[in-house]
């Protein structure tokens, strides 16, 4: 089979419609997920940043008005557990969240016989 009669026969076994369809089906999955990831991430830095200021002017009244007992400590600690949480959970609700969705995308095709 020559070179030409190969490309035709090639190109006649895929439809040209359905493979822009797919793409764009995946290029949209892609950016869903790269969306919701970012969403996640952003989420914590500002929730980390508020702790850092928070805790910061805190930390300036307590010195400005009782040096001699540092309750600052009591917030940082509780708050920074929270803050370590945020971050534990949203790396791993992350996880949980594409297993679940992938999951019901593929049994959805599956009700309606298309996988």
């Amino acid at each position: 089979m020559e070179q030409h009669e190969h490309e035709q026969a090639v190109d006649s076994n895929t439809d040209p419609c359905q493979e822009d369809e797919l793409a764009l089906e995946e290029k949209k999955e892609i950016y869903g997920r790269a969306l919701f990831r970012a969403r996640m991430k952003m989420a914590l830095y500002l929730h980390a940043i508020l702790f850092v200021s928070v805790i910061l002017l805190l930390g300036v009244i307590n010195l400005l008005t009782t040096p001699g007992y540092l309750w600052v400590v009591w917030p940082f600690l509780g708050w920074g557990m929270g803050v370590l949480l945020h971050w534990f959970l949203s790396a791993r609700l992350a996880a949980i969240y594409e297993n679940i969705k992938d999951k019901e995308i593929a049994r959805q095709l599956e009700l309606r016989g298309l996988q």
